[in-house]
């Protein structure tokens, strides 16, 4: 379901920083404390933080830190969703520029000064996000990292191919650059021209995950590039249990079924549906090789690999699973995988 939006005064430069959070109070509060310390960037702030129906007392904790704070904003709302959370910061900005950051981000001090820098040299630019690195070096915080910087180099140097032609062995290496040659995501603390989303519209609320997915195959349809910048690097407190990141990939795979989906395609008949699970079984296998020797290397490959192996396997038995219950409502066929 796209969502029409309507901003309070986007004529006015600055930047508002919205900030998402769900009873993830001590995450909200770290985060938090590293948006007290910015630099001044020069231009007005205004920082948003969106409760989507947090029951932990993130209400009051938010209302005595920002007490004394006129440029914090509190919205609280039932629990709705992402997507939904996002798309009421963005109601609530007053600003040019948006920012989007979760609440397990930590960010640097100079963050809001660089987007003022870097829209200011790249006056053409639209959207702008950055890199994501791990905030601490425990084993299971570093493969986690692991598992996204994959991402990331997959999608800077073979783009959404579903296999390697190079070869599994072959390291890839991205430049280290500004550039808008990429398949990745409007995510990663990433700012956006508020004129964005008048023109294209909202987050999909119909979406529990992958919503950033979807708005940026909405950005791209419409022409518009996503920049990506690695020079200002965001920390990611990753959530230490394995349940829960399996759980999250999970909820990834499902949305790029419906992200990847064509219509138009012949119907998924069983046959069908049987050779996409041996295709996801061998893909799953062959990426969780290709993930651990892009970041691990030979040194830490057995350490790694079961991990990125469990999570790999999760995110394709949710784009399966979500494959195999669309069928059951409507013959609708796959697309080619997004891949995460």
């Amino acid at each position: 379901m796209l969502i029409k939006m309507t901003l309070k005064n986007a004529a006015a430069e600055g930047l508002s920083i919205i900030v998402l959070t769900c009873n993830r109070r001590e995450l909200l509060r770290g985060c938090m404390e590293s948006l007290f310390a910015q630099e001044d960037p020069g231009i007005p702030l205004e920082f948003i933080v969106v409760d989507d129906g947090s029951s932990d007392g993130t209400g009051d904790m938010v209302r005595r830190l920002t007490a004394s704070r006129p440029q914090w904003n509190y919205v609280c709302q039932e629990h709705k969703g992402i997507a939904t959370a996002r798309n009421a910061g963005i109601r609530n900005s007053r600003f040019t520029w948006i920012a989007i950051v979760a609440d397990d981000y930590l960010l640097p001090a100079g963050y809001a000064r660089s987007i003022r820098d870097f829209f200011r040299d790249h006056p053409e630019a639209q959207i702008v996000r950055f890199k994501i690195v791990a905030s601490a070096g425990t084993f299971f915080c570093r493969v986690l990292n692991a598992y996204h910087e994959a991402s990331v180099i997959r999608r800077l140097t073979l783009r959404n191919s579903t296999w390697n032609r190079r070869g599994m062995w072959q390291r890839s290496v991205a430049e280290e650059k500004i550039t808008t040659d990429h398949d990745l995501e409007a995510a990663g603390a990433a700012v956006f021209r508020a004129g964005i989303f008048q023109q294209i519209g909202g987050f999909d609320e119909s979406f529990s995950r992958g919503e950033d997915s979807d708005f940026t195959r909405r950005l791209r349809a419409a022409g518009i590039p996503v920049h990506y910048s690695p020079f200002l690097h965001i920390r990611h407190r990753y959530d230490p249990h394995l349940g829960t990141a399996l759980k999250n990939v999970f909820a990834a795979g499902r949305a790029s079924w419906r992200i990847s989906a064509a219509p138009e395609q012949k119907p998924a008949g069983v046959a069908y549906i049987l050779r996409l699970g041996l295709r996801s079984c061998l893909a799953a296998l062959y990426w969780s090789c290709w993930r651990t020797w892009q970041t691990a290397g030979p040194a830490r490959f057995f350490l790694y690999f079961p991990v990125l192996l469990l999570l790999e396997t999760s995110n394709r038995s949710g784009f399966f699973s979500e494959c195999v219950r669309s069928r059951k409502q409507t013959p609708t066929a796959c697309g080619q995988r997004l891949n995460p």
